[in-house]
């Protein structure tokens, strides 16, 4: 998945929270702040119309999105690892 780390562009900062290293990213924070945004109107989208599956796409829709979202913003990463190379774990 070599796209969502151009997409995520170089590291920004780099903070220690709890333990481990909380990497953000520069232009992955912007980005994943639209989609979170985009997530957040498709979740509120008239899914009951739907009868059966509109429940459950409401709640898949909302749980890929913000994932997403969270994975371009930021990773968190064991404090003596290398941020690009614990983020390849996970990409």
């Amino acid at each position: 998945m070599s796209w969502l780390r151009r997409l995520r562009g170089g590291p920004s900062t780099t903070l220690l929270f709890l333990g481990q290293n909380l990497t953000l990213y520069r232009q992955g924070g912007q980005l994943g702040l639209f989609v979170g945004l985009a997530t957040l109107a498709v979740f509120n989208l008239p899914w009951h119309l739907i009868p059966v599956a509109g429940q459950p796409f409401q709640i898949l829709s909302s749980g890929v999105g913000f994932y997403f979202a969270a994975t371009l913003m930021a990773s968190r990463t064991p404090s003596e690892m290398d941020a690009t190379d614990a983020a390849a774990r996970w990409l």
